[in-house]
């Protein structure tokens, strides 16, 4: 069966009002999080063998962040502009052209289309993923085109100020 880990993006710098949304990186708590989270998911034996995650500064920065903590490559982490505040329905569409040689998937992007797309899996699962939130699910199929069509089990759904 296919595992599906998605998570929100870490928490951002907002210091400079005027950047660019897309080009905001991640502040101290940010890159303290993303780390801790790869440690957890590694911890947990939820390692992906396929990344993909938006392109925007802080989506990509918790990416390799989190994939460094378990030694996945950052060189083979598939970057995708269509991620940027994607809705529901574009997140099942990356899903969905996935391999199906791949059996542990992560996305890594944005709210308020990440927390919908969770919800949506498996009924109400929050009412706002945290940033650095993850999600994991395991999926009834092992085929991702099927995604939106498969019953769904939340393994894991945790938080950096989760107390585990």
């Amino acid at each position: 069966m296919k595992k599906l880990i998605l998570v929100r993006h870490a928490k951002s710098d907002w210091s400079n009002p005027l950047q660019k949304d897309f080009d905001r990186v991640l502040n101290t708590r940010g890159l303290n999080d993303a780390p801790m989270m790869g440690k957890r998911l590694l911890n947990n034996n939820f390692v992906p063998q396929l990344i993909i995650s938006s392109t925007a500064a802080r989506a990509k920065q918790t990416s390799e962040l989190i994939a460094n903590e378990m030694n996945y490559k950052l060189d083979v982490i598939s970057f995708q502009n269509k991620l940027y505040h994607a809705t529901p329905e574009t997140i099942t569409y990356t899903i969905e052209h996935v391999s199906n040689e791949i059996n542990c998937l992560m996305i890594v992007c944005h709210n308020p289309g990440i927390t919908l797309f969770v919800n949506s899996l498996s009924g109400f699962v929050t009412e706002n993923l945290p940033t650095c939130g993850i999600a994991i699910f395991q999926l009834k199929r092992d085929d991702w085109q099927m995604i939106q069509h498969c019953e769904s089990k939340l393994l894991l759904y945790d938080f950096p100020k989760n107390k585990i």
